[in-house]
């Protein structure tokens, strides 16, 4: 599919899908992965054209190629414990004798991952999307794959398939240091694994926490440049390497948006219900897994997750009723008789209910609307905003009149918002008029409720724990930290956008006893 694509399109720049616009900067800003050693991986023209040693040297020198940048360097010599240039000098031995092999199996790699991404079996629509994408995309897919082979790929060698990592380190294979023996060797080990990111320190590293193996300790990786644009809250697959005195990623790098990343950690847990009873067998999907949705969400719409009630099981469906108060002496008596409702006029109410796990919850949160003549109700589920208006209508009774109820599907409104990056920028602005300390006020009081009981509910993102109970591992309390620092990372960008003053989560934070 490759060679036919490119035969087709000359390749102007050209926008790919808007959704996967702010992961591909994420990308680009990890650093450039030709560091790593991939310097002899052909370009897009490359791929359709051999450059003869006599042409023209394609960097408009003026020199014969052979004279400029065709011209053999004479490698650098490392230090025998270091790693530096193992991949260049790999990925260089295989150009050299194995050409043709390198070439055709990073193609078929290329073709199945882009096809991969199309269930449907739809192979016109996966050229199309294919030939949409742009040369920063191709040469990062390019770059990602090529590391792939030398891990865990095939090629073919008069016939026969051999693992390109046995022909690298085997008898016959390219002369390297201990240092850079011992990086393919490791890098051939290692597992391509989606991670989430708990934390960030720019210009320095990242801490990163395992998406499927959740009882996994955290693991603090050197990363310089990558750290500079990722953030708390991301998803990425990625191959941790052991280094002197810590970790760090290999080269490849698989960042996700958020959809994507969710998709695709609902996905791998589905494969893992059924898991091969050879582990190796499940290494390898996981990792296939993840490369096809990586490259799937520049291709195609990112699948919408599920947002179900961690009690009911039931879709969330958040509902808010509004009444108007016609008495409101009334309306505070019943509610402060009602053994099961928290709370007061100024702060709200909240008609708490016990869980089959012990812990209690609120049902139904009842807040005084501004200017003070309405009340809202507002519940996470069909089912509880029926249970509720028929309990709230019973108990207030005349003190209050129904006026209208407000439906908010999540996958709905994920699915007609516009993730593009001019809408993004545009989307948060402060209206005309209105001031930033009020708006400040109100955005804080939405935070305090919708966020009181945080610590005791049910956390897709924690696997179905509480933070509450996920704190008692190691694990768990960095995944409760990063999920803290990943609100608060959101909420410092949308108040920078809206020039207001930033809402503190602090009060999360001490909510379950946690410094920072």
């Amino acid at each position: 599919m490759v060679k036919r694509i490119l035969r087709k399109h000359k390749y102007p720049p050209v926008q790919g899908n808007a959704a996967a616009e702010p992961v591909l900067q994420q990308a680009k800003a990890l650093g450039p992965l030709r560091k790593c050693g991939f310097d002899n991986i052909p370009s897009r023209s490359e791929m359709t054209q051999k450059l003869g040693r006599n042409d023209p040297c394609p960097c408009g020198s003026g020199k014969k190629y052979k004279h400029c940048c065709g011209r053999p360097e004479a490698p650098a010599t490392p230090s025998a414990d270091s790693h530096d240039g193992a991949v260049e000098r790999a990925v260089s031995w295989l150009a050299q004798h194995h050409g043709k092999a390198l070439a055709a199996a990073l193609e078929e790699e290329i073709d199945g991952a882009a096809f991969g991404c199309f269930d449907d079996g739809d192979d016109d629509a996966a050229r199309e999307a294919m030939a949409a994408i742009d040369d920063a995309l191709w040469q990062q897919l390019q770059l990602n794959l090529a590391e792939w082979l030398l891990a865990e790929g095939d090629i073919k060698v008069k016939g026969e398939n051999r693992r390109v990592a046995d022909l690298l380190l085997g008898p016959g294979g390219p002369l390297l240091s201990m240092g850079q023996r011992a990086w393919l060797e490791q890098l051939a080990q290692r597992p391509l694994r989606l991670y989430d990111v708990t934390d960030v320190v720019p210009g320095t590293g990242i801490t990163v926490c395992d998406a499927l193996d959740t009882a996994q300790a955290p693991i603090v990786v050197t990363e310089r440049e990558g750290s500079r644009s990722i953030r708390p809250g991301m998803q990425i697959g990625a191959r941790v390497m052991a280094v002197t005195g810590g970790h760090q990623v290999s080269g490849a790098v698989y960042p996700f948006s958020m959809l994507s990343g969710r998709a695709m950690q609902e996905a791998l847990r589905a494969l893992l219900t059924q898991p091969s009873k050879h582990e190796e067998d499940n290494v390898l999907m996981i990792g296939l897994l993840i490369i096809k949705g990586w490259l799937a969400q520049y291709l195609r719409p990112a699948p919408l997750p599920s947002f179900v009630h961690g009690d009911t099981g039931e879709p969330l469906l958040f509902t808010t009723d509004h009444y108007e108060v016609q008495a409101w002496p009334a309306l505070d008596a019943v509610l402060a008789a009602q053994p099961d409702v928290h709370g007061d006029r100024d702060v709200g109410w909240d008609r708490l209910i016990e869980c089959e796990d012990g812990q209690t919850r609120a049902q139904a949160t009842i807040a005084r609307e501004p200017g003070g003549r309405r009340v809202s109700l507002l519940y996470k589920t069909a089912g509880l905003a029926e249970q509720g208006r028929l309990w709230f209508e019973t108990l207030a009774g005349d003190s209050v009149k129904f006026l209208l109820r407000e439906v908010s599907d999540p996958k709905g409104l994920l699915s007609h918002a516009n993730p593009s990056k001019r809408a993004a920028a545009q989307a948060p602005s402060l209206p005309a008029g209105l001031d930033p300390g009020v708006l400040a006020e109100a955005i804080a009081g939405v935070v305090r409720r919708s966020y009181a009981h945080w610590a005791d509910e049910p956390i897709p993102a924690l696997n179905g724990q509480t933070p509450r109970q996920a704190i008692a591992s190691a694990a768990g309390l960095e995944r409760v930290k990063g999920l803290l620092r990943s609100y608060e990372d959101g909420e410092a960008q949308q108040a920078g956008q809206q020039g207001r003053r930033e809402i503190s989560y602090q009060f999360l934070w001490d909510a379950l006893g946690l410094a920072r």
